[in-house]
């Protein structure tokens, strides 16, 4: 893939591209992130994540192919270069949530760290000979074979990954769907203040780094004219500066100071980075300069990929890596043309200035929106058995379900109580309660009644499997609180009246009933009205 990046940025280089349309690269190849990573999310939780990845690889090496033959035949240009881009970031966006999540799967907890740092390794150890090769064997292949070989890579990788046999579990109850996926990836996100730190960590860093991919290109051709060995020195010089980082500082840093500390670390590095291509451009400088990118990218973006798989427990991890991904690669496509068309009016000096304040901003913003989370958090699977012993067992479908549970609490510790209830509603709301609330009887002060809703009584269910040791926990000590002679009454309500749509859940509701329903349901209340 790296080798073919050189390939393409030549080929684009070749049909006389802009600078603008040079930049525009990295917005082709990082804009499908942004469009499909999430959907992608949701169908790495709920499908054979096997199948996914062959499918997603088996796209890209379709899509490397159609290239190939494009540039044989002489049939592409600026843009239709930048489409095959962007179907190729189409496969990727598809591929890369999957394979994120299957990493916590076949490492323990305790190797997660190394096991990111070694992914990003390899990553590193390719973009460094890829780009190489690709700079020699670019003016001897010629692009349409040197793309070739890239596709035919492709089918070897999807043979490797159909010999995996990933670990089965006992499915104790139906999947959720396309949709209820989708949307509790939204509201478990909404719900998670830690989420929403890496998330916005990860959209700011990105507007800075990726004036990396968007510019080197446009300065290397344009400014300094290079052949296409040197152009590919460029992208090795990243290649190069990424593995220092992941093999050799990332280690260190990680046994004397806290990843935060590193991502300003990083920061720092790319405001004088930026601070000296605003000031001077000759190769030296380009190629250092280059190194020191590739190494400040892969320190903070590997902090803020572990850091946001420390906080993402097992059940919606694929849908949170693909949110990472997605605001991630959103603010790759959305700097990267922002960079391009700065430099097409303001030049390169005011554009690599103006990105070194935003760098200065962003190391400033770090203190404020720390990654420093607690190392102990515990986001197992609490053990417990999900189920009730109900005189009739509600079948899935029947909702929405109401659970209430009434506390007991004495007067010198309600403050206490309700700033734990708090946390106890968000952990409610994130694991599928689209409405929650906490009240106290004015009749008998001190008794409190949690009362909280879901769609479904499946849901209800996989509501009790998504709570985490930490969520137990903290269940615990708000259980602690309670008072008198009997313990907390809890109390499970299902709906009398079957819901047709349930405004607040989700987007815009959801409907439970089939067409005959609702068309009975409208029927009843036309009756009612007339």
């Amino acid at each position: 893939m790296s080798a073919q990046d050189v390939a393409a940025t030549w080929l684009m280089h070749s049909a006389g591209a802009s600078s603008f349309a040079l930049s525009l690269m990295a917005t082709a190849a990082a804009a499908p992130f942004f469009l499909l990573t999430l959907p992608a999310g949701a169908v790495a939780d709920i499908a054979n994540r096997r199948v996914v990845i062959i499918s997603a690889v088996l796209w890209q090496g379709g899509c490397s192919a159609l290239l190939a033959l494009g540039a044989w035949k002489h049939l592409i240009n600026a843009s239709s270069i930048l489409a095959c881009i962007f179907a190729l970031g189409m496969g990727v966006a598809f591929f890369a949530p999957v394979w994120g999540a299957i990493v916590p799967d076949v490492v323990a907890k305790e190797e997660l760290p190394s096991a990111i740092t070694l992914g990003g390794v390899q990553l590193n150890l390719s973009g460094i000979v890829g780009p190489a090769l690709g700079g020699l064997l670019l003016p001897v292949l010629g692009a349409p074979l040197l793309i070739a070989f890239n596709a035919m890579t492709f089918v070897l990788v999807a043979l490797s990954v159909a010999q995996w046999r990933p670990r089965r579990e006992q499915e104790t109850m139906p999947r959720e769907n396309f949709t209820e996926s989708f949307v509790s990836s939204l509201r478990y996100a909404n719900h998670s203040p830690r989420i929403k730190t890496i998330l916005f960590r990860d959209l700011i860093f990105a507007l800075v780094i990726s004036i990396v991919p968007a510019l080197l290109p446009v300065v290397s051709l344009k400014e300094l004219h290079l052949s296409a060995a040197q152009l590919g020195l460029v992208f090795t010089c990243v290649g190069v500066g990424s593995l220092f980082g992941a093999i050799v500082l990332l280690p260190y840093l990680r046994q004397h100071i806290s990843p935060n500390a590193t991502t300003s670390i990083s920061m720092t590095i790319l405001v004088l980075v930026l601070g000296a291509l605003a000031v001077t451009r000759q190769l030296p400088v380009l190629l250092t300069s280059a190194t020191l990118a590739g190494m400040a990218w892969a320190l903070a973006g590997s902090e803020l990929w572990v850091a946001g798989q420390r906080v993402m427990p097992g059940w919606v991890r694929g849908r949170m890596d693909a949110l990472q991904i997605m605001l991630g690669q959103g603010g790759m496509a959305l700097g990267a043309f922002l960079w391009g068309a700065a430099i097409s009016h303001a030049g390169p000096d005011w554009t690599f200035a103006a990105a070194a304040v935003l760098a200065l901003s962003v190391l400033l913003l770090g203190g404020l929106f720390s990654i420093n989370f607690p190392a102990d958090l515990s986001l197992d699977a609490a053990p417990g058995n999900p189920l009730h012993d109900f005189p009739a067992v509600p079948p899935y479908d029947a909702g929405p379900v109401t659970v209430t549970i009434e506390y007991f609490v004495e007067e010198g510790r309600r403050d206490e109580f309700r700033g734990l209830m708090e946390e106890v509603q968000a952990i409610c709301r994130r694991n599928g309660a689209f409405h929650c609330r906490l009240d106290e009887c004015l009749e008998d002060p001190g008794t409190f009644r949690l009362e909280y809703m879901v769609a479904t009584w499946a849901e209800h269910l996989r509501q009790n499997l998504r709570r985490t040791v930490e969520d137990s926990q903290l269940y615990d000590a708000v259980w602690e609180l309670n008072t008198g002679d009997a313990e907390p009454r809890v109390r499970h309500y299902l709906a009398a009246k079957r819901a047709v749509q349930l405004h607040g859940y989700g987007l815009s509701g959801r409907t439970f009933s089939n067409k005959e329903q609702l068309q009975l349901q409208s029927t009843a209340n036309l009756s009612a009205d007339a």
